[in-house]
């Protein structure tokens, strides 16, 4: 038997090597990695939030693509923070095996039974979403999933909410995790709101299953639901979910059919809006109706929770087919002025990555993937860690001097303070040959149509038997 690794926060220096990040955090001192706010108030509440976290808790909700879904960003974020403020959780996950999609980096999912799915890649989802962005929905008499996580959850009691609807009464649900096995009763929901059955652990074990039992006398047409799981620690501090959805872009929240009832439950103090790359990469321009997708989508969020805060974060010089994603800068700048125009918090990543042509740099050092899209693990855990240390900075600064609003001016050529400015100047790592070509137009752009993204119309999914033995 394989015994997991216990419970340990991920760490840049643990990643790329103490030197290397100690010379990182040199390189991008407070003053250029900060989270900005064209009102100082803004941060006055930021650092209020972060104070709670000690005695009660701090909750993020990370919306985004799959720079946000596949995980290390993440996790470095969430681990950073809590490794200062407290660990409230791991937050919410899905069994993404059943979508037919890639996990997030800490485990992985399996599943028994006939389920059909549908997630936030679809302009007009054809099953409504729940907060995750994604849904499973299963007829079968049994069905069953299971989570597998790739080290041991730290120790405490937990509380497991399943996120949830039925359409007739007599379900069971049963989970089980380690020696730990807990059964309910029938759920009685029948409407269209989704429930959540709150399960009580003294402790979590590496793998979580659920069992789901259809009542015999229930209709063939009678269906389970299911919307995410959200894991909780019973202590202070921050919990930070992780709500990315590879593929998808501005404007997937707005089609959130039970955003309002279920992020209710969450309580969020901070809401990440993390989304560009798909909105950019297959025209290679802000559309005109971009800017009121986004005003749209911090409208949505903010008539539910209006003591929340909201983070916007402009997304990083980009390419595709070899051809430069030039509108990312046109992004960016959109960005600020709407976070300016509605109040909220800006990450100007953009800028911190390197500014235009930084991917070729990123690549060129191992940071980032061969399509110049996506992130390496490594780079990804920069990324992660970068955003939670401006978090810290920019409270930080406040901290010295309230009146200061930290906000800046737009920047399109690379800063001697950014990370492929620190790439160039220190060589942490091996460099690769540049794989960027002159070359003909590009094709059509298929900015995330990797093989394990979801399809764009929900898909019946049948898990195949298992091999005696």
């Amino acid at each position: 038997m394989v015994t997991k690794p216990e419970f340990a926060w991920v760490s840049l220096a643990s990643t790329v090597g103490a030197n290397q990040a100690q010379s990182l955090f040199h390189h991008l001192p407070k003053e250029f990695n900060t989270i900005e706010a064209h009102d100082p108030r803004l941060l006055d509440q930021l650092v209020q939030k972060w104070n709670a976290a000690k005695s009660e808790r701090m909750t993020i909700l990370h919306f985004g693509d799959s720079h946000v879904q596949g995980g290390p960003a993440a996790q470095f974020a969430r681990h950073k923070l809590q490794s200062v403020a407290g660990n409230a959780g791991r937050g919410m996950v899905f069994p993404y095996a059943i979508a037919k999609t890639y996990s997030q980096n800490d485990f992985k999912s399996s599943f028994q039974g006939e389920w059909i799915t549908a997630n936030s890649i679809q302009v007009y989802p054809k099953l409504p979403l729940g907060v995750s962005g994604f849904v499973a929905q299963t007829k079968s008499k049994e069905a069953s999933f299971t989570l597998e996580f790739n080290q041991q959850f730290d120790p405490g009691a937990k509380s497991i909410h399943l996120f949830h609807r039925t359409t007739a009464p007599g379900y069971q649900i049963r989970m089980s995790s380690g020696r730990w096995v807990w059964e309910s009763g029938s759920i009685s929901n029948t409407s269209d709101t989704p429930q959540v059955t709150v399960i009580e652990v003294p402790q979590l074990h590496d793998v979580i299953r659920f069992e789901l039992v259809k009542p015999d006398q229930g209709s063939d047409e009678d269906l389970f639901e299911l919307h995410g799981i959200n894991i909780e620690n019973k202590l202070p501090g921050v919990l930070y979910h992780n709500l990315g959805v590879g593929g998808s872009a501005f404007g997937s929240l707005l089609a959130q059919s039970h955003f309002e009832s279920q992020s209710a439950l969450l309580k969020p103090d901070l809401v990440i809006l993390d989304w560009g790359t798909n909105d950019l990469i297959y025209k290679n321009r802000v559309s005109p109706q971009l800017e009121q997708t986004i005003s749209d989508t911090i409208q949505k969020v903010r008539s539910k929770h209006p003591g929340a805060l909201i983070l916007l974060t402009s997304v990083q010089d980009t390419y595709f087919k070899k051809h430069e994603v030039t509108s990312t800068w046109n992004f960016s700048v959109l960005l600020r002025k709407i976070a300016k125009d509605n109040d909220c918090l800006f990450y100007d990543w953009y800028r911190i990555a390197g500014a235009r042509d930084a991917m070729r740099t990123w690549y060129a050092y191992g940071l980032a993937q061969p399509d110049h899209v996506h992130l390496t693990s490594m780079g990804y855990a920069i990324k992660g860690e970068l955003l939670a240390q401006a978090m810290m900075n920019a409270m930080d600064l406040n901290a010295k001097n309230p009146k200061s609003s930290l906000w800046m001016e737009p920047q399109q050529k690379e800063s001697p303070r950014s990370v492929s400015a620190w790439l160039k100047s220190t060589h942490p790592f091996e460099r690769r040959p540049d794989l960027i070509r002159a070359g003909g137009k590009a094709s059509k752009p298929a900015a995330e149509s990797q093989k394990t993204h979801a399809k764009t119309s929900p898909k019946k999914v049948k898990a195949k038997p298992k091999k005696a033995g």
